[in-house]
């Protein structure tokens, strides 16, 4: 199907379907037609059993990362793969909790946040002030974070469901800890090329040899040349369109409506030690003493039953959308400053809300904040058109060149590369998730056409074009002999360091004394390491066989390009309860670990998931 359109998308044909595609946009708008193609596909990142995972979702949990610090600023875009996939493995858990019958209630997120410390004040009490702040630096609203964070707990629900059956035998326990926290002496002697007998070359024989028997390892991958445009965002010139009156008005009015209010709150709470209709007299109350002119503050701190902005004469400070549910929003979002609300129900007890500011700047003060905001949309308008039209003409133009030229981007042209390579400096785009796949699709690399555009983020997107292609190849051995032989002549010399030191060991067993041997000693060796030992020598070490019927365990191992030939002379096992204990948890942790994963592997591979 895309070989005949591609075909038929030439000449007089391809003017015609564009009229019509620009009468389509002249009458309908360009969302009909891109609606028409791809539906909601664009706004789908991945979907996990039919549940969509939106590209808006993906963003703001990159974003979340950024700001975190979790991912460098640079780095976000190679990490919104790994993110996706935490995306996608987090929805797939969420849904076998459900489907298995788990549940988080609302009551129970309420009481998990009313507990935690980081949202309390001083006095230990709840402080929406404190949580709306910690929300705003982490990127949060309310409502995001009380739905991930129910989220979560179904998600440990359901592992500490099957690690609670994880258990370990205290006698594996003990000999795993003899093994891991045993000490060694030993003695150590390197042999080197300098120790043999007899310096080592190849001949060309050997050579040939070498190359016939790894031939692999001479190979020149597939390569390509390309072409490829890219278009960043970033580099989109400043819009000189100017941003009149009207706009800034209405922007404003857009951020005044959504601004954060600072309120003041009477709480009268029911249930437990006072029934709704008591709760309602008790409001009835404030409300009529608040109509005959008393003062609010004095009111909030004699009849709510929030301490901690009862103190404050009610006090809560700024409060945003999602803290205390939608009457209480509705109500809130619908008064004026100095305005006072009959008494909101919501989640179980009545508010008497006064709201005492919206936490906005003025809009002489905001003016050319709003400004920017306004260029800023329209750069990302041109963006968007952009984009779209670099999707329509790489994809019926014959080369990419004449497609740069349209759009004013530069061409870019490269050497010979293939899929594997480390991409730096000006290619370095190359080397980001997707483009080299792209490069060597059949559509690009066999019928000689420009790709799809690849999105990197929501801010660039790329286009490449094979120029020429040659297939991988085996490297004559006159083309690498110089490779080939110190290859040779390396795994040659570790060979006679090899013979030399099984000799040296088999003397050492007989009881006799090698020639040239110079020993260095090491005293209560563990498994960390000791002193200047290099990680491979400690590892080889504790390799080596035990001491046998009065004699020392004698072994040899490489460690590099050298031969370490070792006498373990006494091994100590004993263990301490504290060195028990901790393999204990270290073993608990691994064994739990393990049973996550296999559990995680398993619910992935069972669901259907498919990315965009």
């Amino acid at each position: 199907m895309l070989q005949k359109i591609r075909d038929r998308a030439q000449g007089w044909i391809a003017r015609i379907i564009v009229a019509l595609i620009a009468l389509t946009f002249t009458l309908f708008g360009a969302e009909s037609l891109l609606s028409y193609f791809n539906g909601s596909q664009r706004d789908e990142a991945a979907s996990v059993n039919g549940e969509t995972i939106s590209r808006q979702t993906l963003d703001i949990e990159v974003q979340r990362a950024v700001r975190s610090g979790r991912v460098p600023p640079d780095q976000q875009n190679e990490a919104r793969r790994a993110i996706l996939d935490s995306l996608i493995t987090r929805t797939a858990m969420e849904q076998y909790a459900r489907d298995g019958g788990m549940s988080f209630s609302d009551q129970q997120v309420d009481q998990l946040l009313v507990n935690r410390q980081e949202f309390q004040d001083s006095n230990g009490h709840f402080s929406a002030e404190l949580f709306q702040r910690r929300l705003g630096s982490a990127g949060y609203t309310a409502d995001e974070f009380r739905r991930q964070l129910q989220e979560d707990m179904l998600t440990q629900q359901l592992q500490n469901g099957l690690i609670a059956g994880t258990f370990l035998l205290p006698s594996e326990t003990r000999r795993l800890a003899e093994l891991r926290y045993q000490q060694r002496d030993f003695r150590y002697a390197t042999l080197d090329e300098d120790a043999l007998e007899q310096p080592v070359s190849v001949s060309d024989d050997e050579v040939q040899a070498w190359y016939d028997a790894h031939k692999e390892a001479y190979q020149r991958p597939e390569e390509v040349r390309l072409e490829y445009v890219v278009l960043d965002r970033s580099q989109l010139t400043e819009d000189d369109q100017s941003v009149d009156e009207q706009q800034l008005r209405q922007r404003y009015e857009q951020r005044r409506a959504t601004a954060p209010r600072e309120v003041s709150d009477i709480v009268v709470t029911f249930g437990d030690d006072r029934t709704r209709e008591e709760a309602q007299a008790r409001v009835d109350e404030v409300e009529a003493r608040l109509q005959d002119g008393e003062d609010f503050a004095a009111l909030a701190k004699q009849y709510s039953d929030d301490p901690s902005s009862a103190d404050r004469g009610g006090r809560m400070g700024a409060v945003s959308e999602g803290i205390f549910g939608q009457p209480f929003d509705e109500a809130v979002s619908s008064m004026s400053p100095g305005e006072v609300s009959q008494g909101v129900e919501s989640d179980g007890v009545f508010h008497v809300i006064r709201v005492d500011n919206i936490d906005i700047d003025s809009f002489d003060e905001m003016r050319d904040e709003l400004a920017s905001e306004l260029r800023q949309a329209q750069r990302d308008e041109r963006f968007q058109q952009l984009a779209q039209q670099l999707s329509d003409e790489s994809f019926s133009a014959d080369d990419l060149e004449s497609v740069a030229d349209r759009l004013n981007l530069p061409l870019q042209r490269t050497d010979w590369v293939s899929r594997n390579d480390q991409f730096e400096g000006d290619n370095a785009v190359l080397g980001e998730a997707g483009v080299m796949d792209a490069a060597f699709s059949d559509d690009v690399l066999n019928n000689g056409y420009n790709s799809e555009p690849v999105e990197l983020g929501q801010d660039r997107r790329v286009v490449v074009r094979v120029t020429e292609h040659r297939p991988a190849t085996t490297l004559a051995l006159d083309d690498v002999r110089d490779q080939a032989e110190r290859s040779a002549l390396q795994e040659k010399r570790r060979q006679a360091l090899a013979e030399q030191a099984d000799q040296t060991v088999a003397t050492l067993r007989r009881g006799e004394t090698p020639e040239g041997v110079t020993w260095q000693e090491v005293t209560g060796a563990t498994r960390d390491g000791q002193g200047e030992l290099s990680a491979d020598l400690i590892n080889a070490a504790f390799g080596m066989p035990r001491p046998h019927d009065g004699h020392p365990g004698y072994g040899h191992a490489r460690t590099g390009e050298q031969q370490v030939v070792f006498a373990i002379d006494h091994v100590d096992t004993d263990v301490s309860d504290e060195q028990i204990s901790s393999m204990t948890d270290g073993l608990w942790n691994a064994q739990a670990g393990q049973t996550i994963g296999v559990m995680t592997d398993a619910i992935r591979n069972h669901a259907d998931i498919s990315q965009n």
